[in-house]
């Protein structure tokens, strides 16, 4: 049986999409890795803006809710994972234009599982894992660097990267949780 398809009334713009790109991106930050197990917890965004995903969170010791989280800002703190990339709103944009989720909505970080970051240098599977938790130019806190600053990366324990980089993008980086711990970059 063939199904064939006839013009009828009047196109409405939105809908169905009707180009695509030719190229897709590989990966985007936030998106998980693969398909094994994982665990992923839910916290709710209470820092009045946007959380962007890929970033690594802390659990929100200010927040009104128990189970509330936000970007790395220093090297203390409970590390509760990274926040992945779900399609809550496709509109919200932090401060620096990334896409994440808005304030007072549910995040999903995964806290065991591989997840896609953006790193500042190259990394492969022997780089230690580092954080930026205070922001230089396009270094954003909540992303990672190859190297270690003194003031503003920390080494992250239970955490490896799975992918190699020739440079700054994305690398897949494998979690470990729940007991991360920090260490200042002196």
């Amino acid at each position: 049986m063939a199904v064939t398809f006839t013009a009828s009334g009047t196109p409405i713009a939105g809908g169905v999409q009707t180009t695509y790109a030719f190229v897709h991106d590989a990966f985007l930050e936030g998106q998980l890795a693969d398909a094994r197990p994982k665990v992923i917890d839910s916290y709710v965004n209470e820092t009045s803006g946007v959380v962007a995903f890929g970033n690594m969170l802390i659990w929100n010791s200010g927040s009104t809710v128990a189970d509330s989280a936000r970007t790395i800002s220093g090297v203390s703190g409970v590390v509760v994972g990274v926040n992945v990339l779900t399609y809550v709103d496709e509109t919200a944009r932090d401060a620096n234009n990334r896409p994440g989720v808005k304030d007072r909505q549910l995040m999903n970080v995964v806290r065991r599982g591989a997840v896609v970051v953006y790193v500042h240098g190259a990394v492969d599977p022997s780089t230690p894992v580092r954080v930026i938790h205070a922001a230089s130019g396009v270094q954003y806190a909540g992303q990672f660097s190859a190297s270690a600053v003194s003031g503003r990366t920390a080494l992250v324990s239970n955490a490896a990267y799975l992918s190699k980089t020739t440079g700054s993008g994305l690398a897949v980086l494998d979690l470990n949780g729940p007991n991360f711990t920090l260490t200042a970059n002196a």
